[in-house]
């Protein structure tokens, strides 16, 4: 059954060659025709405006119909007219002969001065091709038309127009097709003969050939194929096993190395998308790393990571701390929208897990979260010794926390992929470290202003400044010596951080100056905090076998409730510890922008 379905299948396919080169044939006659016959009509219809024009000059215009008459008894030419412009007529009248248009063709030619051809008839009945060609007053031709007649230099004087017989040639198109078409039908037959035989002896191997392709298409490369009883057909079977074992070896080798160096993602059960995906994902990440490489500091590589995580998968949810974990000093990094986890002041449990929180395991899986509805997942990626990276993200529908652990996977990739240039980028950062208190430094804070200013368009997060100075700090060094007065320095500072929470930055501004950067407060509750600073130092302060007492003046700020400059909050602040010193010290002193100009 399937033979002879093949057969016919062949059978239809070379008819259909054998009618299409048929037809090629007719045209190619029916073109050649044409051709000749315009050819023909051309040269009749160039002759009578060249004669025409010549017994014209000699004054013997009346010898045109005579002309006209031997044109139309040539063999094959069936007509010969001309017709008299508008020009003509009004110059010299309508003439002996009628010379008015004979149809609508010789009125358009008259319209347009442009040439018409075509061809009318059919296959049963008389063919003819019409030629009608303009003809045009010149000034600077071979004839000054301007000298005979009254009219303009490319006006429409007349035209000339022919009839030609092409039976002839299609009679000889016809017997021709019908010759070459016999041939064809002929060679088509015995062409499907011998291929109906060698199509019968290589069918099965064909088939199970196919069989083999069709199950390679849908990710089986360990089919193999049975070799065939007799010859036909044995090298194709033999050539195809071999190449299905070189593709199954390679594909199963390849897919899991690249499975070993990254988790591909949207697996399937296919060897080849495995490969093709793992190839991409290593571009991506390559690229990821190579750009990575060009980042000036590490907030530029914290901002390049939640671009990917926009870009890349589409979520609009999430945040990114950073961690120290020997210090347990948690910083937020970026947040996309509100914050719902309370990590920066109480840690993080996919941190000290080393794995992915998800909503899901069980009832309140992380108590860090602030809202107990919303669903999340949070993997934390160690970098260095003292730096994790933490990725936190939240959904409101638990159905999408599968897509959510992929995309932690993913991450995890591309992060060990750039651990390097993250580490690189850390240490240069550690040039923002000041070597006495280990606290960030004034150059820190400069760049950390413009990220708060950024993060504050999208989470209008509220920030307390406050700046911190020792009253009379250098009487210290007077009285006592250098290495006392960086004691006092390193007290101070420790001082300060006890009173604050581990996501807010203290900084140490100038030699016995600090900044104290407060994360999410309000003016009221950077207030309590600067007294409680400027409280502490009424307890003396211990070094070596000398007990220091020393007040300190604050100066304070918020932002961006007076400014949604940070940089500009912080020389508010500054203002207000102007303020302070002018009042005697000891004091916290807010930021009025009435009574203190800058």
């Amino acid at each position: 059954m399937k033979n002879t379905k093949t057969f016919w299948t062949l059978a239809l396919s070379t008819g259909g060659m054998i009618v299409l080169i048929g037809a090629a044939i007719l045209f190619l006659f029916r073109y050649v025709g044409y051709q000749g016959a315009d050819t023909r009509a051309q040269m009749s219809a160039e002759l009578v405006r060249e004669s025409l024009t010549s017994h014209m000059k000699a004054g013997s215009a009346d010898y045109q119909n005579e002309l006209l008459e031997q044109i139309a008894s040539i063999e094959g030419v069936r007509s010969a007219w001309v017709v008299r412009g508008e020009s003509i007529v009004r110059q010299y009248g309508k003439g002996l002969h009628p010379q008015e248009p004979k149809d609508e063709i010789d009125r358009m030619v008259l319209r347009e001065g442009k040439s018409y051809h075509d061809i009318t008839g059919t296959i049963f009945s008389d063919t003819l091709y019409r030629l009608s060609i303009p003809y045009v007053a010149q000034e600077n031709g071979k004839i000054d038309c301007m000298s005979c007649h009254e009219a303009k230099n490319g006006e429409i004087l007349g035209v000339v127009s022919i009839e030609m017989e092409m039976n002839d040639i299609k009679g000889s198109g016809i017997l021709a097709a019908a010759a070459a078409s016999t041939m064809l039908v002929l060679l088509g037959v015995l062409t499907l003969r011998n291929v109906r035989r060698f199509v019968a002896s290589y069918k099965e191997p064909l088939d199970r050939i196919a069989e083999a392709m069709e199950k390679a298409e849908g990710g089986d490369y360990g089919h193999r194929i049975e070799a065939p009883e007799g010859k036909d057909g044995y090298s194709a079977v033999m050539w195809t096993n071999a190449i299905l074992e070189k593709l199954d070896t390679t594909l199963n080798e390849s897919g899991e190395k690249i499975g070993a160096m990254i988790r591909i993602d949207q697996p399937k059960n296919d060897p080849m998308y495995t490969l093709h995906v793992g190839i991409s994902q290593l571009y991506e990440i390559d690229r990821f790393r190579a750009s990575i490489e060009k980042d000036g500091n590490l907030a530029e590589v914290y901002e390049r990571l939640v671009a990917l995580i926009r870009m890349r998968w589409g979520l609009n949810d999430f945040n990114l701390f950073e961690m120290n974990p020997m210090t347990k000093f948690t910083r937020l990094v970026h947040s996309e929208k509100t914050l719902l986890c309370d990590a920066v002041n109480s840690g993080c449990r996919a941190d000290r897990t080393s794995g992915i929180i998800d909503s899901t395991e069980c009832e309140a899986a992380c108590p860090k979260m602030i809202d107990p509805a919303a669903q999340y997942a949070c993997r934390s990626y160690p970098v260095a010794d003292d730096l994790d990276i933490v990725i936190s993200i939240v959904t409101q529908d638990a159905r999408e926390l599968p897509k959510i652990r992929s995309v932690l996977e993913q991450l995890g990739n591309y992060i060990s992929a750039s651990r390097l240039q993250i580490i690189n980028r850390k240490l240069e950062e550690s040039v923002r470290i000041d070597s006495l208190t280990g606290l960030y430094n004034r150059k820190f804070l400069e760049e950390f202003a413009a990220l708060i200013v950024a993060q504050s368009k999208r989470t209008a997060i509220p920030y307390g400044v406050l700046i911190v100075d020792m009253d009379g700090f250098h009487s210290i060094n007077q009285a006592y010596d250098v290495q006392v007065g960086n004691e006092v320095i390193k007290a101070i500072g420790r001082n300060i951080q006890d009173l604050t929470r581990p996501g807010d930055m203290v900084i140490r501004y100038g030699i016995d100056t600090f900044a104290v950067v407060l994360y999410d407060y309000e003016h009221d509750e950077t207030e309590q905090v600067a007294e409680a600073i400027r409280a502490s130092f009424k307890k003396k302060i211990r070094v070596n076998t000398y007990a220091i007492l020393k007040t300190v003046s604050i100066g304070m700020a918020v932002f961006p409730a007076q400014t949604g400059n940070m940089k500009e909050a912080i020389e508010f602040a500054k203002r207000a510890l102007l303020e302070a010193k002018h009042r005697g010290g000891n004091c916290v002193v807010s930021f009025d922008p009435k009574s203190m100009p800058l």
